[in-house]
């Protein structure tokens, strides 16, 4: 294969990988919206979270099942990337009951995007000015869409404050851990061990919090089993598929798709009508998404190549 073909693949894959993270966070955004109608139902916000992970784990069984083979033995990275998505989304519901929603969202939404400066450290993938733009313009378009509706809603607390950065500290980390971590392990194998290391965390949040690990009846698993199919099985995994060929800097910035197309489906699920800042910054943080690609269409022609990872 000459040089050039080999650019041609790779700008191929990384454009195939770039468009799976969007798909994995359109479908993750259907996360907080079953979230919302479990917690409508009666179950507890934690629990809720536990058994979303829990249902996942029959659910990776079955296509293992139909590849023929068993889970590869994990990378301590995929068992780290799951620890911090697991602490990340239990502080993210500590962080809901404490400050506004508004800031909650803005200040997870940094993490998603900072994990670019962290692959820059520790994976030397340099970002380009692209992205730099990109950042800003996500930022921005993040605060409209998080502030937009919420103007006269009090800026909440700073211990729920502080906490949302903890989340997106974690969130950054579980970006980051998911890059090594496919490296040496397809995306099945990543999300698999990810998730029994969620379900285990899942686990020390509800009995943190007092929730009970097992709902009380059977039909309360109709969301936590529905999110666990689109947001986890679907969602994550397209995720963890995409971040093995798109760099993390990309991955980072595709992501923030996630309260976009919550807020747009939010609108006639729940009557919650977006004002017009909130669908400013949405238009603003899909135009980011277009910016960040630019380095993506650039690489035939720079001819630069991340490192290998197992697809």
């Amino acid at each position: 294969m000459t040089t050039q073909d080999e650019q041609d693949k790779l700008a191929r894959s990384v454009l195939l990988g770039t468009l799976f993270l969007f798909l994995g966070g359109l479908f993750v955004a259907f996360a907080g919206i079953g979230l919302r109608y479990a917690v409508q139902d009666g179950l507890g916000a934690q629990t809720t979270g536990l058994w979303r992970f829990l249902l996942s784990l029959p659910l990776l069984a079955v296509v293992f099942m139909f590849m023929r083979r068993l889970p590869r033995k994990p990378n301590l990275f995929a068992i780290l990337t799951g620890i911090f998505f697991g602490m990340d989304i239990g502080f993210w519901h500590m962080s809901l009951t404490m400050t506004s929603v508004a800031n909650a969202t803005f200040i997870v939404n940094l993490g998603s995007i900072s994990v670019g400066f962290l692959a820059w450290i520790f994976l030397k993938e340099r970002p380009s000015v692209f992205w730099g733009v990109a950042v800003v313009m996500a930022v921005i378009g993040a605060w409209m869409l998080s502030r937009g509706g919420q103007m006269d809603a009090g800026s909440g607390g700073l211990r729920g404050d502080l906490l949302a950065c903890v989340a997106a500290g974690f969130i950054s980390f579980y970006f980051l851990n998911a890059r090594i971590a496919r490296r040496s392990l397809p995306a099945i194998d990543v999300i698999f061990w990810m998730t029994l290391s969620m379900t285990v965390v899942a686990t020390g949040f509800c009995l943190v919090f007092g929730e009970p690990l097992v709902p009380d009846s059977l039909p309360d698993l109709k969301w936590p089993f529905l999110i666990a199919l689109i947001a986890h099985v679907l969602g994550q995994g397209l995720i963890i598929l995409g971040i093995g060929r798109a760099p993390a800097n990309v991955a980072g910035i595709m992501v923030i798709v996630q309260p976009v197309a919550s807020a747009i489906a939010s609108w006639p699920l729940f009557g919650e009508a977006l004002a017009g800042l909130q669908l400013a910054g949405a238009g603003l943080i899909l135009a980011a998404l277009l910016t960040s690609q630019f380095s993506a269409l650039r690489l035939r022609a720079a001819g630069r190549r991340p490192t290998k990872l197992s697809q």
